[in-house]
């Protein structure tokens, strides 16, 4: 009888970085087997690994690292890189209106959104790397150059608050209290003190100095956000009628 030898073909597969490093090393296969390529997958600064492809020039993958290689030729397979891509959120940090997350892409400078927040009480100083910032690195409209995923955190000083004066007219009395100064947003409990007026007695206090109603009472609550003075209203102790009486 005829001994028939049967001689299998054998393949290699290397694999190039591609301008990165850490390649997996060369590997054999046949015409009669599926070759499942090494997980081993090079690095490149500022760039991701997408698979490999037969071409260099090429910017989409043909096979994955640990993927399955069937074909039966000498193949070399080079990486196939995409930028690092970045991404830059923001966070009002109390206030509301942030602006939306950006991509920035490795090696390119990122124009930050020009977008301000807002905040009552508050005014915007820029961006800060943490939530507790009392500077700011960043502003509006400014570069963003670190290639690196970040969270910008809105910066904040506290306004100076808005101020009102309330004075007293005793309005042809004596002993009015002293003026009190209100603050925005904030209500002023108005001044126990009464005044006097011989033969008369105190009803409240009043927006004019005509005033025959009072509109406020001592003690009471002062809400508007405006400077005013009140005027003592005064009802007559020898007549039923109550009266505001006029003084200059």
């Amino acid at each position: 009888s005829q001994t028939v030898y049967y001689y299998e073909k054998t393949y290699t597969v290397s694999c190039n970085a591609n301008g990165g490093s850490g390649a997996p090393s060369s590997q054999t296969t046949s015409h009669t087997k599926t070759l499942t390529l090494s997980s081993t997958k090079p690095t490149r600064t500022g760039y991701d690994f997408k698979g490999w492809s037969t071409s260099s020039s090429a910017t989409s993958a043909s096979y994955s690292a640990g993927g399955s290689f069937t074909t039966n030729a000498n193949t070399t397979l080079y990486a196939v890189w995409a930028k690092s891509k970045y991404t830059i959120s923001y966070n009002a940090n109390g206030g509301s209106g942030a602006p939306s997350s950006q991509t920035k892409t490795y090696g390119l400078d990122l124009t930050l959104s020009s977008t301000k927040p807002t905040r009552s009480g508050y005014t915007f100083k820029g961006w800060g790397t943490s939530s507790s910032s009392t500077t700011a690195s960043y502003q509006p409209g400014g570069k963003y150059t670190s290639n690196s995923s970040a969270t910008l955190y809105a910066v904040w000083q506290k306004d100076t608050p808005t101020t009102y004066t309330v004075s007293y007219n005793a309005n042809g009395g004596s002993g009015a209290p002293s003026s009190q100064t209100k603050t925005h947003g904030v209500t002023l409990t108005l001044s126990s003190t009464t005044p006097t007026r011989s033969g008369y007695t105190f009803k409240g206090w009043g927006t004019s100095s005509s005033s025959t109603s009072a509109s406020y009472s001592a003690g009471g609550s002062y809400t508007n956000n405006a400077s005013i003075t009140l005027y003592a209203v005064w009802a007559c102790n020898h007549s039923s009628t109550t009266t505001g009486w006029v003084t200059g």
